[in-house]
């Protein structure tokens, strides 16, 4: 198999959307480690480019190799400190790395710096995340001394849904459809069940979030619906992630 990869790749070798999916099927078939080498040509294409970066981020992150997501993050935020949602992708990454408290502060930044108003409102879907942490963390984990109190509240959920994506000046629309058949989305964004979405990103990167604090039940239908690109030229596929919680 990985003879056969090597061959593929003098083709495929400035494809992004090669090395994740060569490397997702390795880890299909138990081949863990060939999975990482494979993966790991993606940090080697471009250094510097903050989309195959932030897909490489996230599917370490999806693998649970959360501390080698870290750095990757760190760097996103260092390339494009304008992008308030790496920071948010580095606060989660420290969360799941064991660092309570760098996530929340990481994420609390995102809440006062000044971004661009083509991210206004992302401000509410980082304080869910820090608020989440906050009430899961155990006593003296986190210090919220520097944190406004009237901030801290963690609000709790049947089911929470965050869609992101790598690619700036892109739009892709979250659709959820609950057990009615009724469709949440940026053009109904409060349900008859009391679902509701958030703000629709049309220029890159999401977040997307759909929340409902009382689910009626029964299986939701999780799509993404790829609207369109605005740059240029688009130099790799767009790759979306899905974050579920639930309970």
């Amino acid at each position: 198999m990985f003879a056969k990869y090597l061959e593929l790749k003098a083709q495929y070798a400035a494809s992004p959307a090669f090395y994740m999916e060569v490397s997702d099927y390795f880890a299909e078939e138990g081949l863990q480690s060939e999975s990482m080498r494979i993966l790991s040509n993606l940090a080697e294409l471009e250094l510097e480019n903050s989309d195959i970066l932030r897909a490489l981020g996230n599917k370490l992150t999806e693998r649970g190799l959360y501390a080698l997501a870290v750095p990757v993050f760190e760097k996103l935020v260092a390339l494009r400190p304008e992008i308030p949602q790496f920071y948010r992708d580095l606060g989660m990454a420290y969360f799941y790395a064991g660092n309570a408290q760098q996530a929340v502060d990481t994420l609390y930044s995102v809440t006062y710096k000044h971004w661009d108003s083509r991210f206004d409102e992302v401000q509410q879907i980082a304080l869910n995340d820090m608020n989440a942490i906050i009430a899961s963390a155990k006593k003296g984990e986190v210090d919220t001394s520097g944190i406004d109190k009237k901030l801290i509240q963690n609000f709790d959920l049947d089911m929470r849904i965050v869609l992101t994506w790598n690619t700036d000046n892109c739009d892709v629309d979250l659709w959820v459809t609950d057990t009615d058949g009724e469709k949440c989305y940026y053009g109904n964004k409060l349900t008859a069940n009391g679902g509701r979405m958030s703000r629709d990103f049309t220029q890159g990167y999401g977040p997307e979030e759909f929340c409902i604090k009382v689910s009626p039940g029964g299986s939701f239908k999780i799509e993404a619906n790829y609207f369109g690109n605005h740059q240029q030229k688009l130099l790799q596929p767009v790759t979306v992630q899905a974050e579920v919680y639930t309970n």
